[in-house]
């Protein structure tokens, strides 16, 4: 799993890549994206999450996205949180990528 360290209130891109079990990206353009992230797998909600608009997609049928985390959505208690790429296409399938950790630092204020 990933691990991705970010101070509170930093504006940051994440950058996502989808592959397959042969290591090949998985076609994201006609799937519907959301991150979710929560400071414990057992939480029934997100802590906050980014909906399909606030991604760039400009990759996607290579497998690759990104999505733009603001310092509102950073903004939280120093700690680790875990985050979920969900993918939907179509129907029924919906598809989600490994979890990731994001950690959150504590920043320096004056």
């Amino acid at each position: 799993m990933k691990k991705t360290a970010i101070k509170q209130g930093e504006a940051k891109t994440i950058t996502f890549t989808v592959k397959d079990a042969l290591g090949t990206g998985v076609d994201l353009s006609g799937a519907t994206l959301l991150l979710g992230v929560k400071k414990d797998k057992s939480d029934s909600a997100y802590t906050f999450s980014k909906l399909d608009a606030s991604f760039n997609k400009a990759r996607a049928a290579q497998g690759i996205v990104s999505v733009d985390l603001t310092g509102t959505d950073t903004n939280q208690p120093e700690g680790t949180y875990i985050g979920e790429l969900k993918c939907a296409w179509a129907g029924p399938v919906i598809k989600k990528s490994e979890d990731f950790f994001l950690q959150i630092k504590k920043a320096v204020t004056a």
